[in-house]
């Protein structure tokens, strides 16, 4: 297992794709570890992809390129600049609360960074914010979208340790909400050391939040439908999936006319460009998954961990700190296909409910969306909002300090993650 470790760390230095670098150290473990036909390796591959739940992927990622090009997005942003935007630095609560309940519907961060910069961009410039910590913030706040449902994420670490979806997305809410929570903190704490800023965006006007409801109303029926369908037992993730495509197409060309035909074969053919690499990724992980527990290697690593890490504390530091390094370098979804299932297994070893396992991995994976050198939603921001990258990764210590504090409490307290499952009857 060593071999094969090391193998893949110089791949990776080397710049070979991390699809193909998966792949060919699944091949090498087979001739190295594994007394298994080499045509395992295929098989193996196939088996990572016959899952009907992974159908939500390529569901949920259309129905949030839908959501962007129908005009969606854009009412929810509306909807949070009328409700918070008149406050001290309010633009910047705007960004978070918008990202925040993007996140509900979309499941993706990088769609929503770049949605949520579009739309402000102009007034941000215009009332004379710090652009690039402005970046910086709404790329942290569009990592939640990994946490809150219906997370990508979430469903890939479902499907990859047999555990259930509606029970992670239940576990995802409370230490998202908490993370919003804190990044509007560091959005007012920010706002309290630029004097220009006091000045309020505009006056409040409840007329003006009544109207913004109302026109953001059919894009919350999104959330709606995806949450109440699975978590009211009535659809499966994907069939959940399936519907909120049917849904973002249907407001966005017959509420707001703004989704044109013309538009959809661009927008399908990104869904399934994107798709297509991550299910990729998805299969070949597979592969190097049932190799490491086929050879017993996962059983010894389990045995040693446990003669050095002696108690829940210290592996759970141990986790949160390897998994912040590694996901400075590697794409979270990799990670958790790499990782996930070994850490979910050892964990139990430790008491720890796999629940809060699989969402303390994912929330790792999210705050290395920020963190450079390879944070893509910070790369998207930066990108959207015209600034370099190395000016807008100096100014996301904040955002990422306020989602690390959310972490620990995640980690520190079970009941952050399990209380809503086992309020809902999803776990005992």
């Amino acid at each position: 297992m060593i071999v094969v470790a090391l193998a893949f760390l110089v791949l990776m230095a080397l710049g070979v794709p991390i699809v193909l670098a998966i792949g060919s150290v699944a091949a090498l473990y087979v001739l190295v570890a594994v007394d298994v036909p080499i045509v395992v390796v295929a098989h193996r591959f196939y088996t990572g992809l016959n899952n009907f739940t992974l159908l939500a992927i390529p569901f949920f990622v259309l129905s949030g390129l839908l959501m962007e090009a129908g005009g969606l997005s854009r009412r929810i942003v509306d909807f949070a600049s009328a409700l918070v935007g008149w406050v001290r630095g309010g633009l910047l609560m705007v960004a978070v609360v918008a990202s925040t309940a993007l996140a509900a519907m979309s499941g993706s961060g990088s769609a929503d960074a770049a949605a949520v910069t579009t739309v402000l961009q102009a007034e941000l410039r215009k009332r004379n914010y710090d652009i690039d910590f402005a970046a910086a913030l709404i790329a942290g706040s569009a990592t939640l979208a990994q946490i809150i449902p219906p997370s990508l994420m979430l469903v890939v670490i479902a499907v990859q340790n047999n555990l259930s979806v509606g029970a992670l997305f239940l576990a995802g809410v409370l230490p998202g909400l908490l993370a919003c929570a804190l990044l509007m903190l560091v959005a007012y704490r920010h706002a309290l050391g630029k004097p220009e800023l006091a000045a309020a965006v505009e006056p409040f006007s409840a007329s003006r939040v009544g109207t913004t409801f109302v026109a953001a109303l059919p894009a919350m029926g999104m959330a709606v439908l995806i949450l109440g369908g699975i978590i009211g037992g009535v659809m499966t993730p994907t069939e959940a999936a399936g519907a909120a495509v049917v849904y973002a197409l249907a407001i966005g060309m017959l509420v707001h006319r703004e989704l044109k035909p013309r538009m959809l074969p661009a927008i399908l053919v990104r869904a399934a460009t994107f798709s297509a690499g991550l299910l990729l990724l998805v299969a070949t992980a597979n592969i190097l998954n049932w190799l490491a527990a086929t050879s017993g290697d996962i059983d010894r690593l389990a045995a040693w961990l446990g003669s050095v890490l002696t108690t829940k504390l210290a592996f759970l530091v141990a986790v949160n700190v390897v998994l912040m390094l590694l996901g400075m370098f590697v794409e979270g979804i990799a990670l958790i296909l790499l990782l996930g299932s070994v850490l979910v297994t050892l964990a139990g070893a430790f008491g720890i409910d796999p629940h809060q396992m699989a969402v303390i991995i994912v929330f790792n994976c999210a705050i290395g969306l920020i963190t450079p050198p390879f944070g893509a939603t910070l790369f998207v921001a930066a990108i959207v909002a015209g600034r370099p990258f190395v000016a807008v990764a100096r100014r996301a210590f904040m955002p990422w300090l306020a989602l690390t504090i959310a972490l620990v409490a995640l980690s520190a307290f079970p009941l952050l993650s399990l209380g809503l499952p086992r309020l809902m009857g999803f776990i005992d």
